[in-house]
């Protein structure tokens, strides 16, 4: 959600574009539809190929599997591209096909453009409109029990206090041999057994890429990184909350059960600063600036 003023600025992006840019007698609308399910299309490639890379399969196994998979999506983004090229005996030649005419893709008019910014923004503000009125779990969550995380690809994960050995930033090796403390990153400490056993075992293999820095080895010991790329919340305010509960729970026993005082982290909310309020309003008026320009 708090992403959601940058889709309302490739909605007016997209707007002007499509209202003021060529059309060369093309139907963008449309074509715009036909872009973005190719982007889809190569998108879900791109990531099954990433997590055939990532399955652990013998080399051979996995070039035939991707060359299948290239096969298949060159394949559908043919199929799609004939049938919307329509035919001329003119210009737009491609190969040897000297009678198909292709230029509602190859060349299209720059509304189509615009077109496309229009939908991925309405549909992210779609997205985000619908997880505001219904939200998912927050991302982490941390109680006098101990820490709580949902991800689509590790549900269920929880902490207990008693297992934490240590809250900090992220500590990795340097260049030099040099342990590196990374500020952007608050972890806590788990045993690698633990880590084994209730951690490892969780990971989904549709994770999708670099979650994998999520985990990190110190020593005899697993970090277990709390902030993400994907979340607004600063470091220093996981460690705060995460470092008083688990000093003081850490050596009671543990008890799941317990709900009070909890944090939660990775909810969107209306906090009613004068930053926010600018961040919603602008595109709003560059809004109201395009359509009273036409």
């Amino acid at each position: 959600m708090d992403r959601l003023p940058w889709a309302m600025w490739a909605c007016v992006a997209g707007l002007a574009v499509a209202l003021h840019a060529e059309s060369r007698g093309q139907h963008g609308a449309v074509l715009a539809v036909v872009y973005v399910a190719l982007l889809g299309l190569a998108f879900a490639g791109y990531a099954l190929t990433t997590l055939i890379g990532r399955s652990g399969l013998p080399l051979l196994l996995e070039l035939l599997i991707g060359l299948l998979v290239l096969i298949i999506v060159s394949g559908v983004i043919g199929v799609i591209s004939v049938l919307v090229g329509g035919t001329s005996g003119r210009s737009s030649y491609v190969g040897a096909m000297r009678s198909l005419y292709w230029s509602h893709l190859v060349n299209p008019s720059l509304n189509v453009f615009g077109w496309m910014l229009l939908y991925l923004g309405f549909g992210w503000i779609a997205f985000s409109a619908y997880r505001h009125f219904y939200a998912d779990r927050a991302v982490i969550s941390m109680s006098s029990a101990g820490i709580r995380f949902h991800r689509p690809w590790l549900k269920g994960l929880f902490i207990p206090w008693q297992e934490v050995h240590g809250v900090g930033h992220l500590v990795v090796p340097g260049i030099s041999g040099v342990p590196y403390v990374s500020s952007h990153a608050a972890a806590v400490t788990v045993d690698r057994d633990f880590y084994e056993q209730h951690i490892a075992s969780k990971r989904s293999f549709f994770a999708p890429p670099g979650t994998e820095a999520m985990f990190q080895p110190k020593g005899e010991m697993m970090q277990v990184v709390l902030s993400s790329a994907d979340m607004t919340v600063k470091p220093e305010d996981f460690l705060g909350p995460a470092e008083v509960r688990w000093k003081a729970f850490r050596d009671q026993p543990a008890s799941p059960s317990q709900r009070g005082g909890t944090v939660f982290y990775g909810r969107w909310s209306i906090d009613g600063s004068l930053w926010q309020a600018v961040r919603f309003l602008a595109p709003l008026v560059g809004l109201a600036a395009v359509m009273l320009y036409r």
